[in-house]
């Protein structure tokens, strides 16, 4: 899995116009082979921060849909923003769930043990 966090400062005056971009670019997206989640985020008290999130099966379906035509359209949001943005992708190795957590708690595994 592999996701996608793009942490922006949204232009002063522009603010609602870059969210509704941000929206319809991930209405597309999610749509995508491989696109498993994510969305378009405002912080709670600092509305003038945006985070927008996509998670993906596999790199290659997130390579693909970087190297699409369409993906210019997120990196020209990107130079509208107020301070420089920042991008990263997460190649995740290992993911976890809800029997790590009880055996955690039943003490039955430590942070290295059992996984999915």
């Amino acid at each position: 899995m592999v996701i996608a966090v793009l942490e922006m400062i949204l232009p002063r005056g522009d603010e609602a116009v870059t969210i509704r971009a941000l929206r319809a670019f991930w209405d597309t997206t999610c749509a995508r082979p491989g696109c498993i989640g994510g969305g378009v985020f405002q912080e709670v008290g600092d509305p003038k921060t945006a985070l927008y999130i996509e998670m993906w099966q596999e790199a290659a379906q997130l390579e693909v849909h970087v190297r699409s035509p369409r993906y210019q359209q997120l990196l020209a949001l990107l130079d509208t923003a107020a301070v420089r943005p920042t991008l990263r992708f997460n190649f995740v190795a290992e993911t976890r769930g809800l029997p790590w957590v009880e055996q955690l708690r039943l003490g039955t595994t430590g942070i290295g043990g059992d996984r999915e």
